[in-house]
């Protein structure tokens, strides 16, 4: 009997403190959602037009947005995938001393829409290239400062595990 009551107690305390770090991960999940948005909005740009796009992270999606305009017409793109989809995060360092983000998500789970000149559509990748091995999206990241790259991959890869924890409870 006091086994059964000591089991007991140990299964409570084990479902309080799970119940207690669920909404500390999720403000985690938040402030690097948050953290991150600013640092791809300053260190993301095209830079010979000097476009940007803008990223979101809303709970585990992450968005990018992008419109421009070439002459008299607009093209807006809209790309997102959860994360806990993400397999790898991973950069390198360019010839340039500047470094690329890259993004191991398989091409069937990203999803896409574009709109050209008031013409729109939305699609993603077919069942059949999800065997593809480029699955990297590559993000360029204006800086030549390696602790804050590594910084990055690191709140990325903590919202990916987070994000991948919540979808198996």
């Amino acid at each position: 009997m006091k086994t059964s009551i000591k089991s007991g107690l140990a299964v409570a305390f084990t479902f309080l403190m799970f119940a207690a770090l669920q909404p500390a991960q999720a403000q985690t999940l938040a402030k690097n959602g948050q953290w991150l948005e600013k640092q791809f909005d300053q260190l993301i740009k095209d830079k010979k037009d000097n476009e940007a796009p803008k990223f979101t992270f809303k709970g585990c999606q992450m968005n990018m947005d992008l419109d421009t305009k070439d002459k008299e017409v607009s093209v807006g793109m809209h790309m997102g995938w959860l994360l806990s989809d993400v397999r790898k995060i991973s950069y390198k360092k360019e010839k340039n001393g500047q470094y690329t983000l890259l993004l191991d998500v398989p091409a069937d789970k990203v999803k896409m829409a574009m709109n050209v000149g008031g013409f729109g559509g939305s699609f993603n990748q077919d069942s059949k290239d999800k065997h593809n091995k480029d699955n990297t999206t590559s993000l360029n990241l204006s800086t030549t400062d390696e602790s804050l790259v590594r910084q990055i991959k690191q709140k990325l890869e903590e919202s990916v595990q987070f994000c991948q924890q919540s979808k198996v409870n």
